[in-house]
């Protein structure tokens, strides 16, 4: 039952992700986490999310910011660093708490960032790089620190979209690798099979994303993801502290 529920959020994720472009790690990773446990949650949503967002860069890479990418990329490399060494070093229950956290706050400010003035300049795209390669690796969730900045920038919803694909591309190849070296085998054994079950769950969310794309308007589809990632962010927050 752990693994059914499992995929449907790493379906759910998936479908959301094309519907908006940050679903994946919004929705999926909380849960994830919830349902397996805080380390062994985030790889499975580093993969997946890896997956989903090299699919949906072939659909829309025409549309890349390179300049952009070029200045988030290195800077959520560097983030990287210390969020893998937060997720091989720290206690599971005190992980759960800063997933639940991160997707609290991190979707909170990009509600409030729609109030800020715009941002511009190389030094706020290095920053908020850097803290999603941050999350990314610690908490699975390297979106919301964009979020924020993409509406801080008032940076187009199509371009915005497209750019974040190789970004979360590299970062979630990047965070597994990391993390599968680092933990030198006291990750939770997934069976191959397992694995493929996650790509073709990755397909199937993506493929009913676009089906649902041309009949969902942005809105609404941005509305779901906020309240799924609360619930879930909640519902994480809540197991670390109880575990305390």
């Amino acid at each position: 039952m752990t693994l059914v529920l499992a995929l449907a959020a790493v379906g759910l994720g998936s479908a959301l992700q094309r519907l908006t472009g940050v679903g994946f790690a919004l929705v999926s990773a909380p849960f994830l986490v919830l349902l397996l446990d805080p380390f062994d949650g985030v790889v499975v949503a580093n993969g997946a999310a890896a997956l989903a967002s090299g699919i949906l860069f072939t659909q829309l890479r025409k549309s890349v910011d390179w300049r952009r990418f070029r200045l988030l990329l290195p800077a959520a490399l560097v983030g990287i660093v210390p969020g893998a060494w937060i997720a091989l070093t720290m206690d599971m229950s005190v992980l759960d708490v800063i997933v639940g956290v991160a997707v609290i706050l991190g979707m909170s400010a990009s509600y409030f960032a729609a109030r800020i003035g715009t941002m511009s300049g190389p030094i706020p795209t290095m920053g908020f790089g850097f803290m999603s390669g941050l999350m990314n690796v610690a908490a699975g969730v390297g979106g919301p620190a964009l979020s924020v900045y993409g509406v801080a920038t008032r940076w187009a919803q199509l371009s915005f979209a497209a750019t974040l694909q190789p970004l979360f591309f590299v970062m979630g190849t990047v965070s597994l690798v990391v993390k599968l070296v680092g933990a030198r085998g006291t990750v939770m054994p997934l069976q191959g099979w397992t694995w493929v079950a996650v790509g073709a769950m990755v397909v199937l969310g993506i493929s009913v994303g676009t089906w649902l794309s041309r009949r969902v308007s942005a809105v609404l589809a941005r509305r779901l993801v906020i309240v799924l990632a609360y619930a879930g962010g909640l519902a994480t927050l809540i197991r670390g502290i109880v575990a305390l």
